[in-house]
């Protein structure tokens, strides 16, 4: 378990190839737009499992429970799904929805821009390891904490050789909507941490699997933007 957050960019990779399969290489480019779409938006549940939108959802809940920060760790706990998980996971769907409908039907949609949105699968998920190391624990307990309490030098030195490279290669792609894209990432990753140091104290595994979610599907919305400046 010390060294498993290293692979996590490899997860994102293998994502983003099946994102970049389905609509940029024949026969399935030649499919129906809507099929691709579902496809795109259905491929990240199905090679993961859905294991960070669980984390999601329950960050959801707590997030909106408005309580005390020891009461909303207590809420991560609860194996029960509330309302406004419910809630927060088709508001989000629909907007990532929308994301991937305009970045398949521009224009401008090459092989490139789908290369950028499958690098984005990637460069969360570094960030989602570095973030996981660094930032302060919540609790002192759970997979999270194991997996990090270490902080292996190998593990921090593999993330950050694929996190740069995986932003080099976004930037190349395109440079305006690969920089942009980045730049949705910086700022979310400032904003999860004001937020988890706020509201929980720290990060713990559930709110790994919100800044995830949640990230990727800002940067769909931020590349599906840029390709209509």
């Amino acid at each position: 378990m010390r060294f498993s957050l290293a692979f996590l960019p490899l997860i994102g990779g293998i994502i983003g190839g099946c994102v970049l399969l389905v609509s940029g290489v024949v026969p399935f480019s030649s499919m129906p737009v809507a099929v691709r779409i579902l496809l795109t938006l259905l491929l990240p549940l199905l090679i993961t499992g859905g294991f960070h939108v669980d984390g999601f959802m329950d960050t959801e809940d707590a997030l909106h429970s408005y309580a005390a920060p020891e009461k909303k760790l207590e809420i991560l706990k609860d194996p029960h799904i509330g309302a406004f998980a419910v809630i927060s996971l088709v508001k989000w769907l629909l907007i990532y929805g929308a994301a991937i409908t305009s970045v398949l039907l521009s224009e401008r949609t090459g092989r490139r821009v789908l290369a950028i949105l499958g690098l984005s699968f990637v460069i969360g998920r570094c960030l989602l390891g570095l973030t996981s190391m660094f930032f302060q624990k919540a609790k002192k307990d759970g997979m999270l904490y194991e997996e990090t309490k270490d902080r292996p030098q190998v593990v921090v030195i593999l993330l950050v050789i694929q996190l740069l490279a995986a932003s080099a290669l976004t930037v190349w792609m395109d440079v305006l909507s690969g920089s942009l894209v980045l730049l949705t990432f910086a700022l979310h990753t400032l904003y999860y941490r004001f937020m988890v140091y706020k509201s929980f104290g720290g990060v713990t595994g559930d709110t790994a699997g919100y800044f995830l979610t949640t990230g990727e599907i800002l940067a769909a919305v931020v590349l599906a933007a840029s390709l209509y400046l």
